[in-house]
């Protein structure tokens, strides 16, 4: 124990894995102080890698064993949304909700807010998902394996979040422990490195340019309807800019090597 107390590094993962997934941590045996989800920012990319990682390889294994690609993308996706308790999802669901009602910033939350999911959430979600799924299933077709392909996405969203917190401040409306604070910028350095250099090695550096091209205009796009509608940033908006941002990259990488194909 005293090994994981000194260990700040170590514990920041251990802290974005508690928050990120549903893996089991007990959190009480690593650390005697609650966890600080701002300054563990810079390895939130890490852990979309982690969960694509595992998500890929039951994908691969399926395909590996002869399944079709269309079930065995499917498979992978499905097992990303158990492993990660849909957070993302959730958001992206809620903030099409209020959103799409429209209405006071009050109206908005309270929609944002409640439990059952309406019409626009439902659209948002169901057309995301299919979206997610076209796009990795295009990308298989093209020769990456899903490991690569969810690996990638998953980290681009969870760094779009860093970006997005930085740029814009946060509602009133934001619940205390459902967001975090800006990021030093040293840390949103590190975070960017740790994204780049893996994806680097396995993609063309022209369609990952754009692939970050398209990522700051949905940061871009949703942190100016957050504040014009919210008056800034809350969780659900968050967590809807990791899945918008993971599609808009897998998006641009599909463009770009349909393209050279």
């Amino acid at each position: 124990m005293k090994f994981f107390l000194k260990n700040s590094y170590l514990l920041d993962l251990i802290a974005s894995v508690m928050f990120f997934t549903r893996i089991p941590v007990n959190w009480n045996y690593f650390s005697n102080k609650p966890p600080n989800l701002t300054k563990a920012a810079w390895s939130f990319p890490i852990i979309g890698f982690l969960v694509g990682i595992l998500s890929g390889i039951f994908g691969d294994l399926c395909m590996f064993i002869d399944l079709p690609i269309f079930l065995s993308c499917l498979i992978a996706i499905t097992f990303s949304i158990v492993l990660t308790g849909a957070f993302h999802e959730d958001g992206l669901a809620d903030m099409a909700d209020g959103f799409g009602a429209g209405g006071t910033a009050v109206k908005i939350n309270k929609i944002m807010h409640d439990s059952r999911l309406g019409t626009y959430g439902t659209a948002a979600l169901t057309l995301g998902l299919l979206i997610r799924l076209g796009l990795v299933v295009s990308l298989v077709e093209l020769g990456n394996s899903l490991i690569l392909i969810l690996s990638v996405g998953f980290a681009s969203g969870k760094l779009a979040i860093i970006f997005l917190r930085n740029l814009y401040k946060t509602s009133k409306f934001s619940k205390t422990g459902s967001i975090i604070e800006n990021v030093s910028i040293l840390k949103l350095i590190f975070a960017t490195i740790s994204w780049f250099f893996p994806i680097y090695f396995f993609f063309p550096l022209v369609g990952i340019l754009l692939g970050v091209l398209f990522i700051f205009v949905v940061i871009f796009l949703i942190g100016n309807m957050s504040k014009q509608k919210l008056g800034g940033l809350t969780g659900d908006v968050l967590g809807a800019t990791a899945f918008i941002s993971e599609l808009a990259f897998l998006f641009a990488l599909t463009i770009y090597l349909r393209i050279q194909f």
